[in-house]
């Protein structure tokens, strides 16, 4: 009997003879406008080809992926050369792909004194375009394109900048230990700058005051306290004592000078912290009042001084409400009355317990007697 063999060509099973042709793997390389092609549902076969500038074979190998899909496995020690993007082409065809050498290289920023500001080590393919995404603080470019260069193995890279008025800021606290240091940058001397958040030493607080720059590469000394202990929950209703006009402060001690508490004025309490031995209540989200500068009470026993007896109080459907824009926002009892010579900051956040309607009108409690509109909040 004659054997019968099974042959698997160009995709299609044939018996005992073969139809169609063997057609030779053509050769693809990568390009830099490449049109993109539809990824297919399967898996190909690329032999892939890496050669230097000068047209050496680095290393061949064999990739698997999904026709279109980019290839971005290069040998060890290599990157692409710039304008490479290769992507799989169908299965088994060659794809020819141009790399070059990893090199790392020197920067020097140098300012418009031809001063050193500060050097970097960066790494990129030789012969490659190499963008600067960073700048030495206080800096910029003299000319935009001066972000770019071209790597070449072995050069050291001299770049402009243009470097603002500088000064350095040493912490320290009261008797005279430094506890951290920064840098603070202008356009000349005598303008006028502030610190952010992240540049004051972790666990200390600074009074917020504008510093002034002096002569470029000055040093200035400024004075910090610890930070408060941290906050721990106080629930309680906070009045203000007879005949005192309560400041406000925020987190770092630092007080408000356009607001105060009015004697005999109750507010609920959130918080309690320590600061330079000094407890404070939190009466709202940013707002602090000194505990010798009031009473406090539990919010259980706490006597509610309003008479109307509107049974439409309900819990607020927000614990935080802002008081709009404006130099003075009025406050009103329960029932509706305008309290003539109590109002709120524009812009200020306070937090609610309890809202009501009175009169068509919605309102927030924001103490222990004072109501906020709605329509006066944002």
């Amino acid at each position: 009997m004659k054997k019968s063999t099974s042959l698997l060509l160009s995709g299609i099973l044939v018996s005992g003879m073969v139809l169609g042709t063997i057609v030779t793997p053509a050769t693809v390389h990568a390009a830099d406008n490449a049109t993109a092609v539809t990824e297919a549902s399967s898996d190909v076969i690329n032999n892939v080809t890496y050669s230097d500038k000068s047209g050496k074979t680095i290393e061949s190998k064999s990739l698997s992926g999904k026709t279109g899909s980019q290839i971005t496995y290069v040998p060890d020690g290599y990157t692409m050369a710039d304008g490479e993007r290769p992507v799989m082409g169908e299965d088994f065809v060659n794809v020819g792909i141009k790399v070059t050498n990893m090199i790392s290289a020197k920067v020097n920023f140098v300012d418009q004194n031809n001063k050193l500001v500060e050097s970097e080590t960066i790494n990129g393919g030789d012969g490659n375009i190499y963008t600067l995404s960073t700048l030495p603080a206080g800096c910029s470019w003299i000319n935009s394109s001066d972000d770019t260069i071209t790597l070449e193995s072995g050069k050291e890279y001299n770049i402009p900048v243009s470097r603002k008025v500088s000064n350095t800021i040493i912490f320290k606290t009261a008797d005279s230990t430094e506890v951290g240091r920064t840098q603070i940058f202008g356009d000349k001397v005598g303008d006028s700058v502030s610190l952010t958040s992240a540049q004051i030493p972790s666990g200390y607080a600074y009074d917020g005051s504008a510093l002034t720059l002096q002569s470029d590469d000055n040093t200035q000394f400024v004075t910090v306290k610890k930070s408060a202990t941290g906050t721990t929950p106080f629930k309680s209703v906070a009045t203000v004592k007879k005949g005192v006009s309560a400041s406000l402060y925020d987190i770092n001690g630092k007080q408000f000078t356009t607001r105060k508490l009015g004697e005999n004025s109750a507010w609920k309490t959130a918080n309690e912290m320590t600061l330079d031995s000094v407890t404070y209540y939190q009466v709202s989200t940013d707002e602090w009042v000194r505990a010798d500068d009031v009473t406090t009470t539990d919010p259980d026993t706490a006597t509610d001084t309003d008479t109307n007896t509107n049974t439409d109080v309900q819990k607020a459907d927000r614990s935080i409400v802002t008081a709009k824009d404006g130099a003075i926002i009025y406050l009103y009892t329960k029932d509706g009355k305008k309290i003539a010579d109590r109002g709120l900051k524009g812009n200020t956040p306070w937090a609610t317990d309890l809202m009501i309607t009175v009169n068509g009108v919605k309102m927030y409690r924001v103490s222990t007697s004072e109501w906020l509109r709605v329509s006066d909040i944002k």
